[in-house]
């Protein structure tokens, strides 16, 4: 979703990312995966640096797969010090990792170390405007997964002034259809087309891109209409798992048993309701899971929300 970048990166090395970062995009962790576990081992020659580079590529493909507690075990374990400073500023990593680390953290139950991590990234991005940017970005996203609409509303209003134009102009779809989200969830009305164009966008980027915003479309269109949501919700659930994205895997599922409950479909409604429980109990996902068990999972503004304004 929020690549670094390679401006910095030695031939030798760059293949082999490269292949990964291809991969990514087009396939998803159905076919990343595989590519990621070796990097590892293919960018150890290079030093300390490539290894740890190579270990944020492989925690990022396992938080897609919906392996949470392995993303952030992997996470938390690399070293930002062995970056030098100019390698770090090349790849973002003192901002992704943090950031990415949040999401994992806030999925795993964790809200409150997910804030301390998003606060982390929010401290690299202040020197630099298209950081802050891509920051607002893994934020926005950040309290998406933690329901929390104003939140998301405004870090993904800052994405899209932030990017607007340079290299990563192409976030601009994900802010919008964060912000599609965001509106859905508290009852205003989204742009419609503007939703429309940003996955047709994201599809010319990468099916794997899209496939990963669809699920933000699904969502949207399940709090406007939460009756007439299941046939988006399963166009959601088969494009994940086209793409071995987990991720979402579990509140959709929850969320199509609520459709189907809201049509009058009780039975259906009860097994994936099962389905969802099962879902987010193997992944350990608590986050989820307190909202299918009917346990308030309450959740907070980002603390440096100043920044969002």
């Amino acid at each position: 979703m929020f690549m670094p970048a390679q401006q910095a990166m030695p031939p030798p090395e760059r293949a082999a990312f490269q292949a990964w970062l291809a991969a990514d995009a087009s396939i998803g962790p159905q076919r990343a995966y595989h590519l990621a576990c070796r990097l590892p081992e293919q960018l150890r020659p290079f030093g300390r640096g490539a290894t740890a580079l190579a270990d944020w590529a492989l925690a990022h493909t396992l938080f897609w797969r919906g392996r949470f507690e392995e993303s952030r075990a992997r996470l938390a374990a690399i070293r930002l010090e062995v970056f030098t400073p100019e390698a770090g500023a090349a790849f973002n990593l003192d901002l992704l990792i943090p950031a990415q680390l949040s999401w994992a953290l806030a999925l795993l139950g964790e809200t409150a170390a997910a804030l301390e991590q998003a606060d982390h990234a929010l401290e690299q991005a202040q020197a630099d405007a298209q950081h802050g940017a891509i920051a607002g970005g893994y934020l926005g996203m950040l309290h998406c997964f933690l329901d929390a609409p104003e939140a998301t509303l405004a870090w993904a209003r800052r994405l899209r002034a932030g990017v607007a134009i340079g290299p990563q102009a192409g976030l601009l779809h994900t802010a919008n259809l964060l912000e599609y989200w965001a509106l859905s969830r508290l009852g205003e009305s989204p742009d419609e087309a503007g939703a429309h164009a940003a996955l047709a966008a994201l599809r010319r980027h990468g099916s794997a891109h899209e496939a990963r915003a669809f699920s933000l479309y699904a969502l949207g269109q399940f709090h406007q209409s939460p009756q007439h949501a299941v046939t988006q919700l399963d166009a959601a659930l088969d494009l994940n798992a086209r793409h071995g994205l987990h991720h979402w895997e579990a509140r959709l599922l929850h969320l199509k048993s609520q459709s189907l409950d809201a049509g009058g479909q009780l039975h259906a409604a009860s097994r994936f309701l099962a389905l969802a429980h099962e879902t987010a109990q193997r992944q350990g996902a608590k986050l989820f899971l307190k909202a299918i068990t009917g346990i308030e999972s309450r959740t907070h503004a980002d603390p440096d929300m100043e920044y969002a304004a």
